[in-house]
């Protein structure tokens, strides 16, 4: 009984297995594909990502380029700003020579001289006013003459006061015109002074878009090296498409070797269950022929 109920149980394993082993064969190339379909998926995510950092580190490269240039030329601009402001120095220390002493000392001139142009411009309009009004009217043995001498000056301010109200328009202007001087050195200084800041300015420029400068070769290390990798991941890819066919095959030609080798176990159970049937039936056949025999004997 004991070896009717091994029998049967490994009947049943062996059932199972062949089961099993049928399924898998069965099943395997959709497990195969849903495996290889979520690793490609993951591989084809990664290459895109890679493209995506590829694109990018490019753009930045580009931008870091346009972004030198830009820097060259804004430090030659500072340069030549500050070279202008430099050399605008010379010019505001001669404007202010000019105006705050020359320009003032000739004005200070000219209205000294005021009274004595005056005298001369009151001399010149009697002399003129003289001559405007000399006239001949005379008639002689019957001819009328009249003669003048074509000079018609009537000003309605005489010209020694049009001298003297010159002279008095100009007063206090070279003081005012002194009182410049400390504005116009201040700001000759201060032209010195941003000039120098913007020379500063200009150099750390420089320094700057040398770093930046530094940079654009190593994002186009990074490009390569980016490359390099989305080639690798596609490669990868390629081999991993083909080894999945190739683990399909051998999960089949597993699962059926493993089905043959349930043939074993379902022999040994049924020989077990059938091989104890036999046993039972020789030893009632030997029982009843040595019952016979024994019969016989007597």
């Amino acid at each position: 009984m004991f070896r009717k109920m091994i029998g049967v149980l490994l009947l049943l394993i062996g059932l199972i297995g062949v089961a099993l082993s049928i399924a898998g064969v069965y099943f395997s190339d959709q497990l195969v594909a849903a495996l290889g379909g979520g690793l490609d998926s993951t591989l084809k995510l990664t290459a895109d990502s890679l493209v995506t950092v590829e694109d990018t580190l490019s753009l930045a490269q580009t931008t870091v380029g346009d972004v030198n240039a830009g820097l060259d030329t804004v430090g030659v601009t500072a340069d030549d700003l500050a070279k202008t402001l430099a050399d605008t120095k010379p010019l505001l220390d001669q404007v202010t020579q000019v105006a705050t002493e020359d320009v003032p000392n000739n004005i200070e001139a000219m209205q000294a001289t005021i009274p004595n142009m005056a005298e001369v411009a009151g001399v010149i309009d009697d002399t003129l006013i003289t001559l405007n009004d000399f006239k001949i009217e005379e008639s002689i043995l019957g001819v009328d003459i009249n003669y003048d001498l074509g000079v018609n000056y009537q000003p309605t301010v005489p010209f020694d006061e049009t001298v003297l109200a010159l002279g008095s328009s100009l007063d206090g202007m070279p003081d005012q015109l002194r009182s410049l001087q400390p504005n116009i050195e201040t700001a000759s200084d201060n032209l010195v002074t941003v000039s120098e800041d913007i020379y500063a300015v200009s150099d750390n420029l420089a320094v700057i878009n040398g770093r930046i400068a530094e940079v654009e070769p190593l994002l186009g290390d990074y490009i390569g090296i980016v490359g390099d990798i989305n080639g690798a991941v596609t490669t990868t890819r390629e081999q991993v498409s083909a080894q999945l066919k190739t683990v399909s095959l051998a999960l089949k030609i597993g699962m059926i070797w493993l089905g043959l080798m349930q043939f074993a176990v379902l022999y040994l159970g049924w020989d077990l269950i059938i091989g104890e049937r036999y046993d039972v039936e020789k030893l009632e056949k030997e029982a009843k022929e040595k019952a016979e025999k024994d019969e016989k004997d007597e």
